[in-house]
């Protein structure tokens, strides 16, 4: 009878013990798959924002089925890090012990990951949910996009300027996720490759966003 009823208490702990390994799973990977989305995704944008001949048509990154595996794939996992992150905050005891230059990285990290959020609503506003629900057709998303960065408000290109300050955030973050994917002690030169792709993406984001907004930026 012990038998049983030990058997029977053990058999339902298996469901709940699959949550928090969900979520230690979004803390060790979704920060990395981040960094790794947003390097392709501004090497992808940078190419069709070259010259009006080269791809003109929607990608298959517009696609409904893939824009919304890339949605449950990358972005549900690096909100439910997100928000454990901004939840878990800095320990007291820990932040006591941390150098300054170690407590102001920590800063910039924290301010980086809140831009990249209000980053991302702003796009998946603009861009995601129109096609999701059918409001814009995959072929309309990109000329959409196009017309918005090249208005201004008040004078000023600021919906441009906020998709820079976006594009810097998230290849900034970016880059402390992979360091931190790679752990500690790391090589000098995967540190220093981490930075280079984060510089790269950046220079990627920048060009495509400038491009669309102004036109050519190189021959």
């Amino acid at each position: 009878m012990s038998v049983k009823g030990d058997a029977r208490s053990e058999a339902p702990s298996s469901g709940p013990g699959r949550f928090p390994r969900l979520l230690s799973a979004c803390d060790r990977y979704a920060g990395l798959g981040f960094a790794g989305f947003v390097l392709l995704h501004c090497a992808g944008q940078a190419l069709r924002a070259r010259p009006e001949d080269a791809l003109p048509e929607a990608g298959f990154e517009l696609q409904p089925a893939w824009v919304l595996s890339v949605l449950l794939a990358i972005w549900l996992p690096f909100a439910v890090f997100a928000w454990r992150e901004l939840r878990r905050g800095r320990n007291s005891r820990t932040a006591g012990i941390m150098s300054e230059k170690a407590r102001a990285v920590a800063l910039l990290e924290r301010v980086t990951l809140w831009l990249v959020l209000l980053f991302t609503v702003l796009h998946l506003t603009q861009s995601v949910w129109p096609l999701l629900s059918g409001a814009q057709a995959s072929s309309d998303v990109r000329p959409e996009l196009v017309a918005a960065l090249s208005s201004t408000q008040h004078g000023a290109p600021l919906l441009a300027a906020s998709y820079l300050c976006g594009v810097g955030a998230a290849a900034f973050f970016g880059a402390r996720q992979a360091l931190r994917a790679l752990g500690e002690p790391r090589p000098r030169a995967l540190s220093r490759a981490a930075v280079v792709f984060s510089v790269l993406a950046y220079l990627l984001g920048s060009y495509a966003v400038i491009r669309c907004a102004s036109g050519v930026i190189l021959p």
